[in-house]
Formats: C-alpha cells, sequence, structure tokens
C-alpha cells in the first residue's frame, strides 16, 4: 500500500510497531533526505549481544556518510535501518544517554539548554533521544565523540537508527517526539567535535554560511543561499520564506513554487525580484533547469489564480499544497453591544468549575503524567455523570453528550484493556455496553483506532466532519496535538493559525474540542499554561489544566493554569484506582504512613504491639478500599513510614523485644 508522507510521519510517532512492509515504506521515505544504511536484521538470541543487532551489515558502511547511498529496498532487513551521519545526510547527531547526567553536564559547564530540532526517542529503556543538527557546510570534518555514560556525538564515519527502526533488545520502534525542523548545531557541540572541549583551541567553527534550517523530509541541496536575510525582509509570510529557502525533492518543486509565487505575487513584490529570487534560492531549483519560459508560465497562472479567487476569498497561503490546506468556511459580520447583552443565552458547563460548554479545553503535561487516562476518564463521565461528580469534586451535568476521539497513540488491544480494567468489579464504576456502543467513538485509519492526518488539510477535516454529522458527537477529543498538524511547533504565528482553525472548525460543526498536548524534556521547552513550544498554545487556550506525577510521592497532581471566564481552582491531588483517577483518600494525603495514623486513632491512640497495630492497618486500608487488602508486610511498613515521618512514637515494651506505638 502506498502511504502519504503524512502518514509515514504519523507512522514514525505512534509508540507501537508497525508491520514490516509499512517499515520498509518508512526506510524508504526516509531515504529522499537521509543517507541509509543496512543494519542487521533480527533479534538476539539468548546471551548475544544486542549491540550487534545495531551494526551496519557493510565493511565500508562509512563511505555512506560523504556520499548518499543509493535505496534499494532489496539492500535492507525490515527490522531497522541505519542514517549514516555526516555531509550525506547532512546531520550531526547527538545520542543522549541519561537525560539527567546530561543535564549535570551542560550545567557544570555553564551551557544553555538544546534548541529545539528534530528529536528521536529511541525504543530501548529509559529515557533516552536522539537530536538532529545540521552538519556545518564549512569544509571541515566533524567526526564522533562521547562523554561516557552521558553522550555520544555523531558525525563522519558515525550512525544511528533512523525513526520507525526496531530496538533489538525491547522490540519497540524509535519515535519522532518532537517533529520540528533541524536546527543549526549548538557551537559547543561543534567545538567538543573538534578539540574534545566546549571551547575552541583557536577559533570556534565558523557560522556564518548562512545555511538554513532544513526541513526533516527535504532531500539536501548545494545550492547557494547569498543572503537570508533579504528573504528575511520579504513582505511575505514566514511560510513562504520558509518555502523560498527550502530545497524540495523532485515531484514537490511545482507546488510549492506555484505557492511562492502566489505569495510574492500577492503581496506586490516585482517581477525583476522575483526572477533574482528564483535565481539565487533553492526554491527556483525547478526554474533553473528548465529556463525562464517556464516561470514565465508559472507567473503568469498565479496572476490568473490571484485574479480568480480576490473578489471572493483572502488569497491561501498555499492553496496548491498536498495537503490542500483549506480553513473551514466563514462569514463576516458586524454585532453592536447590545446584540451582546440580549443574546439569550447563558454561561454554562458540561463540567461544573472545570470545562465550560462551548470552549475548548486545555489538558498539557509531561510524558507519562497519564493524560490519555484522564481523557478517557472525561469521556466516559460525560455520557455516564457518576453521582459523586468527576474526580469526586466537580458536578458532571446530566446532559447527555457523545465523544469522538481522533487520538494516535492507543490500538485496539491497549485502549481494550482500558476499558476492561475501568469497568471492572473492583473499581466501582460500571458502565452499560449500550452507553458505549452510543456514546464514545473512535475516528480510526485502516482497521484501526488510531488516526493519521492534518488539521490544516481538508480531507481530514472531511473526515471528523463526516464523523461528527454521523454519529451527532458534540465532543472532539485530539489526542496528542502534535499527532494533527505539521506546524512548526514553536512558531507563535504557525500554531495561533493552527489552533484558530481548531476552533473555528469545531464551532461550526456545533462541537467542543478538548486537545492533549505534550510538556518538553526541559523547563524552557514547557511554555506557561501552554505545555511545550510556543506561548501561542497557552495564550489561545480559555481553559488549561496540568496534570504532573511525582514519582517519589506516587501521587498525581491536577492543576488549573488558566481560566478565562471562571475562577481558577487550585490543585488536586490524586491517585489512579482501575485507571479511574480518584482524589487521595486520608490515607494517602499525606503520605503513605497516613494510614497508620488512622489505624492509632481507631485503637484509642494507643497499641501495646506492632502486630495489633498491623491488623488494624489491614482493616482500615480494607474500609477505605471496597474490600481490596494489603498483606500484613506492607502494614508494617506503613507503620515504620509513620514513625519516620513522626507521625507516631515508637515505644519500647520494658523486658520485651516487642514495641508500642503512641502520639
Amino acid at each position: 500500500m502506498d502511504y502519504s508522507a503524512d502518514q509515514l510521519i504519523g507512522f514514525m510517532q505512534q509508540s507501537e510497531p508497525v508491520d514490516d512492509a509499512t517499515r520498509m515504506k518508512i526506510f524508504e521515505f526516509l531515504s529522499q533526505r537521509f543517507s541509509l544504511i543496512p543494519v542487521k536484521g533480527g533479534f538476539p538470541a539468548p546471551g548475544q549481544s544486542p549491540r550487534e543487532f545495531k551494526a551496519p551489515v557493510e565493511n565500508n558502511w562509512s563511505q555512506w556518510c560523504s556520499q548518499k547511498r543509493p535505496f534499494a529496498n532489496s539492500d535492507f532487513f525490515p527490522e531497522r535501518a541505519g542514517i549514516a551521519c555526516g555531509p550525506a545526510s547532512g546531520v550531526l547527531v547527538l545520542d543522549i544517554d541519561d537525560m539527567c547526567k546530561f543535564q549535570e553536564w551542560l550545567a557544570a559547564h555553564k551551557l544553555h539548554e538544546l534548541p529545539a530540532t528534530l528529536t528521536i526517542k529511541t525504543g530501548g529503556t529509559g529515557e533516552r533521544y536522539h537530536y538532529y543538527f545540521q552538519y556545518p557546510q564549512d569544509g571541515k570534518s566533524y567526526g564522533n565523540r562521547s562523554v561516557r555514560g552521558v553522550f555520544d556525538i555523531r558525525g563522519q564515519g558515525g550512525q544511528v537508527l533512523c525513526p520507525g527502526s526496531l530496538h533489538p533488545e525491547t522490540r519497540m520502534p524509535y519515535v519522532i517526539s518532537n517533529l520540528a525542523e533541524i536546527a543549526e548545531a549548538p557551537s559547543w557541540l561543534l567545538n567538543y567535535t573538534l578539540h574534545k572541549s566546549v571551547q575552541a583551541d583557536n577559533a570556534a567553527p565558523s557560522l556564518t554560511n548562512e545555511a538554513t534550517e532544513v526541513p526533516i523530509m527535504t532531500q539536501s541541496s548545494a545550492t547557494p543561499q547569498p543572503s537570508v536575510q533579504f528573504v528575511a525582509n520579504l513582505p511575505v509570510s514566514d511560510e513562504i520564506k520558509q518555502m523560498i529557502l527550502t530545497p524540495f525533492p523532485k515531484g514537490q518543486r511545482s507546488e510549492h513554487s506555484m505557492a511562492v509565487l502566489v505569495g510574492l505575487l500577492s503581496a506586490n513584490v516585482d517581477e525583476k525580484t522575483i526572477l533574482s529570487i528564483y535565481h539565487s534560492y533553492p526554491i527556483g531549483e525547478k526554474a533553473k533547469e528548465v529556463g525562464n519560459q517556464w516561470l514565465e508560465r508559472e507567473i503568469e497562472k498565479a496572476k490568473e489564480h490571484i485574479a480568480k479567487v480576490k473578489t471572493s476569498a483572502p488569497v491561501p497561503t498555499n492553496p496548491f499544497a498536498p495537503s490542500g490546506n483549506q480553513a473551514p468556511k466563514v462569514s463576516y459580520c458586524v454585532f453592536n453591544a447590545m446584540d451582546v447583552v440580549n443574546k439569550n443565552i447563558q454561561f454554562d458547563y458540561f463540567i461544573d468549575n472545570f470545562w465550560p460548554k462551548g470552549e475548548p479545553l486545555l489538558i498539557t503535561g509531561p510524558g507519562g503524567s497519564g493524560k490519555s487516562i484522564m481523557t478517557l476518564q472525561i469521556a466516559m463521565d460525560l455520557i455516564f455523570p457518576p453521582a459523586q461528580g468527576f474526580l469526586g469534586t466537580f458536578n458532571v451535568k446530566p446532559t447527555p453528550h457523545k465523544v469522538l476521539f481522533v487520538q494516535s497513540e492507543n490500538t485496539f488491544v491497549g485502549m481494550k484493556q482500558r476499558f476492561v480494567e475501568v469497568r471492572s468489579p473492583k473499581s466501582g464504576y460500571q458502565i452499560a455496553d449500550q452507553l458505549l456502543q452510543d456514546g464514545i467513538f473512535f475516528l480510526g485509519v485502516n482497521n484501526d483506532i488510531r488516526s493519521i492526518g492534518d488539521m490544516m488539510s481538508q480531507s481530514f477535516l472531511d473526515a471528523i466532519q463526516k464523523a461528527v454529522e454521523t454519529h451527532q458527537t458534540d465532543i472532539i477529543i485530539l489526542d496528542p496535538l502534535i499527532s494533527f498538524h505539521g506546524q512548526d511547533e514553536n512558531s507563535n504565528d504557525q500554531m495561533r493559525r493552527l489552533l484558530d482553525q481548531v476552533a473555528v472548525f469545531t464551532e461550526s460543526l456545533g462541537a467542543s474540542p478538548l486537545l492533549i498536548h505534550h510538556h518538553g524534556k526541559f523547563t524552557s521547552e514547557s511554555g506557561p499554561g501552554g505545555g511545550r513550544g510556543a506561548s501561542a498554545i497557552g495564550d489561545w487556550s480559555p481553559n488549561t489544566w496540568e496534570l504532573t506525577y511525582n514519582k517519589n510521592q506516587k501521587r498525581f497532581t491536577l492543576t488549573h493554569k488558566k481560566a478565562r471566564n471562571l475562577a481558577l481552582q487550585g490543585s488536586l491531588d490524586l491517585e489512579l484506582h482501575h485507571l479511574r483517577f480518584r482524589p487521595l483518600t486520608s490515607s494517602s494525603a499525606s503520605g503513605a504512613g497516613q494510614i497508620a495514623v488512622e489505624a492509632l486513632k481507631n485503637l484509642g491512640g494507643t497499641a501495646t504491639s506492632k502486630d495489633q497495630l498491623k491488623k488494624e492497618v489491614q482493616d482500615v486500608y480494607r474500609n477505605q478500599n471496597k474490600g481490596e487488602t494489603i498483606s500484613s508486610n506492607t502494614a508494617g511498613k506503613r507503620i515504620d513510614e509513620a514513625v519516620a515521618a513522626g507521625l507516631i512514637k515508637e515505644n519500647p515494651i520494658q523486658g520485651s523485644k516487642s514495641k508500642g506505638y503512641s502520639f
């Protein structure tokens, strides 16, 4: 099966492995941009080192660091492929083994955090990442360096497994965790590669070659770029400026060229300047190949297009983009202030003091904090409101709702397991089959409940609209936001346009959107109230909640970060019970040892032995957790924790090895 670029990028962002045929399509796609090399296939037998299965199979593979290797499916094993770093791929890759140690290393050398760039999470255990940076075109050879146990730099003579590859030990894929343009390498990284020092021995490597950031999925080009500043000063959008500086592969050049011509002519850039741009920058590669007559014909076509759309609609930024970049239809009108005052509407909620009706809701948080579980709970509580309220705190309106999930991370089997766990007899939340059948829907692709698409693509919007109209859903959940757009996450301009499109589109359907957005790996990548990336994300959202998880305290915290039309609700400490969040019980609200305090109170403030107190701790736990039990050893640990925290006192009993307890 043939896949679009958006679909293949979507596959590289999902944590579940794809089939071998699809993985080969990913490798073929990546070979358009990078120099891919064959790597050993299969998986290690017991006692065999997984490292062997990351090794290239060709003896002279390093030649492909300087020269781009021709791609042929028959040369590659379906499990994994490598990217030969260096000039041929145009990248230096920073392989971070231990994020905490890396942060400490940066701090010790007084270095800034890494710039946003294409980032791959490896399929191995732990938080390990590959950061891709541009390989400088200054004539110097940037090779490989390492700080043991912290990071490796892979350049000329180095290689890394590409996205989609299966880790030989875990069999899990390497996934795109940040789909960003490949940034210039930090000066310290270049210096360390050359001199094994964050400072250059003599002079720092030249970074004045004005090479522009190259989008992840474009081929490299040696086209000279006289002045990036000239392009920056053009009276066109950032998107058009980026197209001018981007060397697109054959098959995509004409459509992007037309978009640039429309943008330049619409901004009243004269034709002489346009011809100069096409002779000097990557956007003119095809024009230089086929001649000026082709370009002159294209200019006339662009003028005709502008004339056609001028009377009816604004000129789209890229009218011929493959994604069909079109905004929902809107009609403009003017209201006076009394129209607003007399409008027969009332401020209301889906969930009281949590999510107002008709407004978008943004939930942010770091990876692994339970955001997807939280959204599933919101969906289930909307179609079947619990008597005690959402999270035992917020009243859920009894108005019937229907929810459409547009999500990319949970497979059929994973989502089924969640529903089974949530509806287990011990969970205390029994929802009827009919309510699930009629109330929660998933927009899937290719017989899977995971979806692939771009909210700037009309075909994807049409698919969502059809699902909403067919099943009459009034809630749309995008989980996570990054999976459903191709914009620069750090661009305020691009992200605001995307989010405004989401708002206008969902409003036109009579639906309210709930968006899931991740935090970055570093503090600087988590904007105030909006997760990672552009501040426009947090500015756009009228209602934002942040979900975090403290591993040491084993508690989740949900914090109200922004409320445009209601009072901030503060923070709630939560725990997971059969994949449903609930407020921390009194036993855990002040730490696990608090349950021993409750038990000691039940005994009148005195326990004559640890066994006596352990039995009471077990009884308290059983009563607080609807019949669930803990072992005697666990009860003993809770007592020890209470003593260590100073919540209760341990008293020696004269003439006995036993201990008594009191306040």
